[in-house]
């Protein structure tokens, strides 16, 4: 049989990824198997929750643990050895030969010619070769089959069609829905300064400053607070020194209210994660958010959202309906996780600044008439 010389590829099990031809001679099946004799490492992976590192020494010091991550380690190296045959077995279109050499010792066991060999020895068949070099052993697809027979089949029974055949299939569960409610509700559009632009941004900024605020200064000892505060407020420039001192005053006065002490106490955490899901009009809600502050206690938990409208509501009636979704989000989450204890949540106005509680029922009503995305 003439071959082309363009349709056979001489290559190597590690140097065969990627490539294909009709015809592919492996030329080093014969070599030593990485995997199981090679050296192994020192540094193994015990497996756990999460899994750990471990620097292993002699092994005959080995103990069950580390002894379990060598062996780990040895049928990892055998199965990737095992993988890179495979694939380079599936680079031949046409043809695949097999072949390698020895020496004057006997070709190491497990290797990739042994592991065709054995595989196939039952169903190939030993031929002299073509040039008179020896014997080779061919395996061959099975032959197509002949004409068919005209002896008739005997009729066999139609088998009886599986019961879920005749059954509806069971419904899909609803898909569900994400809900981040920090960012459902666009915060900019609810914001209201009155005069030009120039009065606007300015307003915008003393929310911006009396968050950040909020947000450190319960980390710092009470009585360093004060000038904390004004350290950071005097790289404003947008602000008087009157305004500065204003903004101080206001954001103490804030910390120091009696009716959330706790909130910016020891315990409390400012930017909270909060993550869970809800039941909410038959549907699965995936809550994924964060408060502005938040503290577990062992009577109550309080979170509050820091709104930097202007001018800010004085009454809770005119509290924008969306800032009332959000706490009670983050309400219905944190409630499953501490069902024995209620949930407080607050608006805090950094405009003025005020602490708002909003009530259990105005943010069940509110949940109760939420629609989803």
């Amino acid at each position: 049989m003439e071959i082309a010389r363009d349709e056979v590829r001489v290559m190597t099990v590690h140097g065969a990824k990627g490539l294909e031809a009709p015809i592919v001679i492996l030329a080093d099946t014969t070599t030593p198997p990485a995997g199981p004799t090679q050296r192994q490492p020192r540094l193994l992976v015990v497996p756990g929750m999460p899994d750990r590192l471990v620097w292993a020494a002699a092994k005959a010091t080995d103990v069950a643990p580390v002894s379990a991550a060598r062996d780990r380690a040895r049928a990892e190296a055998a199965n990737e050895y095992r993988r890179l045959l495979y694939v380079a077995m599936t680079r031949a279109i046409a043809r695949l030969v097999v072949c390698g050499f020895e020496r004057e010792r006997k070709r190491p066991e497990g290797c990739w010619y042994d592991l065709v060999f054995d595989a196939l020895k039952d169903v190939a068949v030993r031929e002299p070769s073509e040039d008179g070099d020896g014997d080779v052993w061919r395996y061959r697809k099975a032959a197509s089959a002949g004409v068919a027979s005209t002896t008739p089949t005997p009729m066999t029974s139609a088998p009886e069609p599986p019961l879920w055949l005749s059954r509806n299939a069971i419904a899909e569960p609803p898909a569900l829905v994400p809900l981040s409610p920090s960012s459902a509700y666009d915060e900019a559009t609810l914001v209201r300064a009155p005069g030009a632009g120039a009065a606007r941004s300015t307003a915008l900024a003393r929310g911006t400053h009396a968050h950040r605020l909020l947000q450190a200064l319960p980390e710092i000892a009470r009585e360093m607070r004060a000038a904390a505060a004004e350290r950071y407020l005097a790289r404003a420039p947008e602000f008087t020194a009157q305004e500065r001192a204003s903004i101080v005053e206001q954001v103490q006065r804030l910390l120091d209210d009696a009716r959330f002490a706790e909130l910016f106490g020891s315990g409390s955490r400012a930017e909270g994660p909060i993550v869970g899901r809800i039941a909410q009009g038959g549907r699965t809600v995936a809550v994924a958010g964060q408060v502005d502050r938040l503290v577990v206690t062992e009577t109550a938990v309080l979170i509050a959202d820091y709104k930097t409208n202007r001018p800010a509501p004085e009454r809770i009636e005119d509290v924008p309906p969306a800032y009332v979704r959000q706490l009670a989000l983050y309400r219905a989450v944190l409630a499953r996780l501490y069902p024995d204890r209620p949930v407080r949540a607050a608006l805090v106005w950094t405009d003025v600044p005020d602490l708002m509680e909003i009530p259990a029922a105005m943010m069940e009503r509110e949940l109760a008439a939420m629609t989803l995305p």
